[in-house]
Parts: C-alpha cells; sequence; structure tokens
C-alpha cells in the first residue's frame, strides 16, 4: 500500500495559515453574534416596552459595552458602536418628531 512507504511525519506540515484563518472566523463570529444581539434588543426595547427610543438606545448601548467587556472586545467595537448610534440616534428622532407631527 502506498501508506506504508510515504515520508510524511506527523506533526511537521506548518499550521500558521490554517490558525489565521480560524482565529479570523472565530474574531468574526463574535463580533458579528454580538452585533446582531445589539440589532435584536433595540428595536425590541422600542417596540416591546415603555422606554422610548432614547432610553432604548442608551440601554441597548450600556448592554454593548457590558457584551464588549464580558467577550474582551476591542477598541474597535466600542468605537463602531458609538459610530452606529448616532444615525440610529439622528433618525429615531426625526422619525419621532415626524410622527408627532402627522
Amino acid at each position: 500500500m502506498a501508506a506504508d512507504h510515504s515520508d510524511y511525519v506527523k506533526g511537521t506540515m506548518g499550521v500558521t495559515g490554517h490558525k489565521k484563518t480560524f482565529g479570523g472566523f472565530m474574531g468574526f463570529t463574535v463580533y458579528g453574534g454580538a452585533a446582531i444581539a445589539l440589532l435584536v434588543i433595540y428595536p425590541t426595547l422600542v417596540f416591546g416596552t415603555p422606554l422610548g427610543w432614547f432610553a432604548s438606545l442608551i440601554t441597548t448601548l450600556v448592554i454593548g459595552f457590558i457584551l464588549g467587556v464580558a467577550l474582551k472586545l476591542k477598541g474597535g467595537w466600542y468605537v463602531g458602536m458609538i459610530a452606529g448610534a448616532i444615525p440610529i440616534a439622528i433618525t429615531s428622532f426625526l422619525l419621532a418628531l415626524w410622527h408627532t407631527s402627522t
């Protein structure tokens, strides 16, 4: 059989590419899962509780900061959360204004 005459020695193959790929996949999964959780929490708080949009946004940000600390996410997570909260706050404010004027 060909398997008996192989020059391959177990444990000698380089795995740096595999480690980087797996690390990237795990990072994408952790950051993506946390982001999806926040994207679900915010509208749930807005429409499912009497908090209102601003209190829901603040609560979502607090939950996001807690998630960031618990999952040991890097500084980009916090910058992205604040950068994402600004257009959400502006849009929510304009929608609330438009809804009260009609």
